[in-house]
């Protein structure tokens, strides 16, 4: 079954942009706790299974599997498309994926060492790149390229209906998303910062300078953020004052 988001992305009304907070806090702390070397590829998005970490290559790349205690690639899972940017996935165990060259939001279920669609959503003419479930709703970026890229994050619930769109300003080209428990964290590619958003306002309220360069993925372990980058390695951060 496919099912076309293409019209009603286009159609939907958008609420305020999301910019900085009054209270916008610069360089907040971090401190670096571990490194993974990683194989060279072209990392996107990061997923966290409860013990590995899964990193999703760009280019026709797999998605690797690393045991984040010995630092080692203990699987692969060949993706759907030929771009795979984020994943995540629901209570229900349901899996969502994006996949910058098709335009797509997929549904997948993961068998044996592959992806296989259940049905797939266009957000054509836009690319998506991150997506993260965060408790109650997905929240997607997407990138429509034009004069002057304009970046937004879409909400949608868990059958793909949209809820709420922001274009996402303050941002230099964001990349993938994470969620702590309380707020949203949007990498960008551009400047290599994390950024942290609240969406209880949706406005940014501070950032940190990310040790990847061209930074992508990010995800949350329960405690600590991990990010990495197109071409850098895996790292684990304590964010110093988590709130």
């Amino acid at each position: 079954m496919s099912i076309s988001l293409l019209f009603t992305l286009n159609c939907f009304a958008e609420s305020g942009p999301i910019t900085k907070a009054d209270s916008y806090q610069k360089n907040i702390p971090v401190k670096l706790l571990k490194k993974i070397p990683l194989p060279e590829g072209y990392h996107e998005g990061l997923f966290y299974d409860g013990s590995n970490i899964w990193v999703n290559n760009g280019e026709k790349g797999n998605t690797w599997v690393v045991d984040i205690t010995s630092g080692e690639v203990i699987s692969e899972i060949e993706p759907v498309g030929t771009f795979t940017e984020g994943l995540t996935k629901t209570p229900e165990g349901d899996y969502w994926l994006t996949d910058w060259d098709a335009k797509k939001v997929y549904h997948v279920e993961i068998i044996g060492n592959s992806m296989k669609p259940v049905f797939e959503l266009s957000v054509a003419p836009a690319h998506p790149t991150g997506i993260v479930w965060n408790g109650n709703s997905l929240h997607l970026i997407t990138w429509t390229r034009g004069m002057g890229t304009k970046y937004h994050l879409i909400q949608m619930d868990k059958e793909g209906k949209i809820l709420r769109k922001n274009q996402i300003k303050g941002i230099s080209e964001p990349s993938q998303l994470a969620w702590d428990g309380k707020n949203l964290w949007i990498s960008s590619w551009y400047n290599q910062r994390v950024y942290r958003v609240d969406v209880s306002i949706f406005q940014i309220t501070g950032y940190f300078r990310s040790p990847a360069k061209k930074t992508t993925g990010i995800v949350w372990d329960g405690e600590h953020l991990w990010v990495t980058g197109t071409k850098a390695d895996l790292y684990m951060l304590k964010i110093e004052d988590h709130i």
